[in-house]
């Protein structure tokens, strides 16, 4: 194949925001394969311009396709997508049978897997621009190209036109391209998907020796200062927390007086829309599977336009086999995560991030079901903002009336997103991200180093670096309903897994102080850091904070009491008289929205949930110690009231 062959051929898939240039070899030599000059067929010809349809679709008539079913396929709904995007997505023709048609009709080898991939072949490179260079041959194509709908009628138009010659590429379908190279590459392509943080960013180290020696040496002090003198010891305990509980409290209030709701309306239109790339890593999620399916394919978006990534662990046949038995088109893909350490959701979310194809992606979890809307809003959001880099829609509990566990977790996610975040979000501070539904910008997602595959709430430290990396996170109004665990066992070890992760992004970033600091500036480091300090020591220590609170209240009066101690006395009831106002007003306020319909006693339980977090705050330290990286499986689908909703 000619270099000037493959400089076209690069010059037509060539990615807006992916990789320039694809390294292949430089042939001079024309190959001289038997289908080497072979002309498009002269039907062909003909249907490229008959019965009004697109050259990219208008051949298929004449390799043994149904007329009638194209046109029926092609011009049943208006609409400005590819029409060969939306005969391809809805599965009307598969990718197999379609690609294998074209290279018929274009005269060309459809490629299997022979000859095998050159050595200089780029795995990732190839991914992005579909096209692969194969191991050289004294007859045969050198190049294997998998085209895109947007790609094929230049292709074709390059044929005809003889500017590339047909004997001197061999084509395949995007999906078997991908899963050849996954096949034949998948060490390179794990080696780029994994590790791409340096170790200062990455919790996959744990403490440095800095912080080790630190928490030692506070250890050792507070120690021997309870020996010599334990009212000191208790003294200073207090002013931290006192310290602590008051900066939480202080941005709790500021966030819910500064909550709005942030309307950006534009209408797209869908060729104005981009590719939207959905990931959604699923690990023994095949009861759920299904009903995840259906609500992405009610998603109110282009499906030509839509390129879905079900990341699925090599172990779980389970979900694996109903994934089969669902026989998904071809806009999803399923990526099987190989087996490795460690055996994380963010690890699955950067597997498939290497052949994310979207301009936009977005990440749901399996029991998910976002407002039809939400790719249609996200993107407008996008538009109108260039500078915006990641938007969260708000997670809302759909099976709230299953015990007073999801009652009080609905109210609890109520409000973080009903609440805390758009204010968080109108205040311009860093947002707490949750671990669903986030939609990001597929370069600036990239561009921060994408998740921490060693972090267990990689949500949380994805939100953190995003805003030391300078870019700009907002709320989308949106909502997306998800299931709550209403089970204490499964409460627990989800809760326990989020605190161990708060604990590790809290390790990740506080390695570098002054980094931190010079990153985010004054403002945004204090409130950053109140937020990830707050939930942390605050779920350890407000029970104790609350007791001693108790005790001064019933000890008031008895004794002498120096000034010192009147003062701190009515400054710590203001604080705990402002923490309870701070916590009961938000819920209030987020049950309303939400229309929740919590009974005014359930809000009385709010300290008993809130023990239990307390209890699975102390469970994570121990799990932190012992096995960092483990990953805490929620299961999904358990509840009836859920599944009822899940029927759409």
């Amino acid at each position: 194949m000619a270099q000037r062959d493959i400089s076209k051929l690069l010059r037509m898939t060539r990615k807006p925001f992916g990789l320039s240039e694809l390294q292949v070899p430089a042939l001079n030599e024309g190959a001289n394969w038997s289908h080497n000059r072979i002309s498009v067929r002269n039907h062909g010809r003909a249907a490229l311009v008959s019965d009004g349809l697109p050259k990219e679709s208008a051949f298929l008539a004449g390799e043994g396709f149904s007329p009638e079913l194209l046109v029926e396929a092609l011009g049943a709904t208006p609409t400005e997508v590819r029409p060969l995007d939306r005969l391809l997505s809805d599965g009307e023709i598969t990718q197999e049978a379609y690609y294998r048609a074209l290279a018929s009709h274009l005269g060309c080898m459809y490629y299997s897997g022979d000859p095998p991939f050159a050595a200089s072949f780029d795995a990732v490179k190839g991914l992005r621009c579909g096209v692969g260079a194969l191991e050289p041959r004294s007859a045969g194509p050198r190049v294997v190209i998998a085209p895109h709908a947007h790609f094929v009628s230049r292709l074709i138009e390059a044929t005809v036109s003889g500017s590339i010659r047909s004997g001197s590429f061999a084509l395949t379908s995007p999906q078997r391209f991908t899963s050849l190279v996954r096949a034949y590459r998948g060490a390179e392509l794990l080696d780029v998907a994994l590790d791409r943080l340096p170790n200062s960013l990455t919790a996959r180290e744990g403490m440095s020796g800095l912080q080790t020696a630190t928490v030692g040496l506070a250890a050792i002090l507070a120690f021997l200062l309870g020996v010599l003198d334990f009212e000191v010891l208790r003294g200073l305990s207090s002013a931290i927390l006192w310290l602590i509980f008051s900066a939480s409290v202080m941005l709790r209030s500021m966030a819910a007086v500064a909550s709005r709701l942030e309307i950006h309306r534009s209408e797209l239109t869908d060729d104005e829309l981009p590719t939207y790339t959905i990931v959604v890593a699923l690990y023994r999620e095949a009861s759920v599977v299904e009903c995840l399916v259906k609500a992405i394919d009610a998603l109110d978006y282009p499906k030509g336009k839509l390129d879905v990534k079900l990341v699925v662990e090599r172990r779980d046949v389970e979900t694996l086999a109903r994934i089969v038995e669902l026989r998904l088109p071809s806009r999803y893909e399923v990526v099987v995560a190989p087996s490795g350490e460690p055996q994380t959701k963010p690890r699955a979310l950067n597997i498939a991030l290497s052949t994310a194809r979207g301009e936009l992606i977005v990440v749901y979890d399996a029991e998910d079901i976002p407002a039809i809307d939400q790719l249609r809003l996200a993107a407008s959001y996008f538009a109108l903002d260039k500078d915006l880099d990641c938007l969260q829609a708000r997670l809302v509990i759909r099976n709230h009336g299953e015990s007073w566990l999801s009652k009080l977790f609905a109210v609890e996610y109520a409000v973080l997103f009903d609440v805390i975040n758009p204010g968080l979000s109108a205040l311009n501070l860093p947002l707490a991200l949750g671990g669903s539904s986030n939609h990001f910008r597929a370069r600036s997602l990239v561009g921060v180093g994408a998740w921490d595959e060693w972090n267990v709430t990689e949500d949380a430290d994805l939100g953190v670096r995003l805003a030391r990396f300078g870019y700009r996170v907002k709320t989308l109004d949106s909502d997306t309903s998800e299931e709550a665990p209403y089970e204490f066992g499964n409460w627990f070890r989800q809760r326990v897994r989020w605190q161990k992760g708060w604990m590790q992004t809290f390790i990740v970033h506080s390695r570098r102080p002054i980094f931190f600091w010079r990153d985010l500036g004054p403002r945004r480091s204090v409130a950053v850091t109140t937020l990830i300090v707050g939930t942390i020591f605050g779920c350890l220590f407000w029970p104790a904070f609350a007791v001693g609170t108790i005790l001064r209240v019933v000890t008031v009066g008895q004794g002498a009491m120096s000034p010192w101690r009147e003062m701190s006395d009515v400054f710590t009831y203001i604080l705990a008289l402002s923490g309870i106002w701070t916590i009961l007003l938000p819920a209030v306020i987020a049950a309303r929205i939400r229309r929740l319909n919590v009974p005014t006693g359930m809000f009385l339980l709010l300290p008993v949930y809130y023990l239990f977090v307390t209890a699975a705050t102390w469970a994570a330290i121990l799990d932190l110690v012992l096995r960092p990286h483990y990953w805490a499986k929620t299961a999904h689908g358990r509840s009836r009231q859920g599944q009822t909703q899940l029927s759409i």
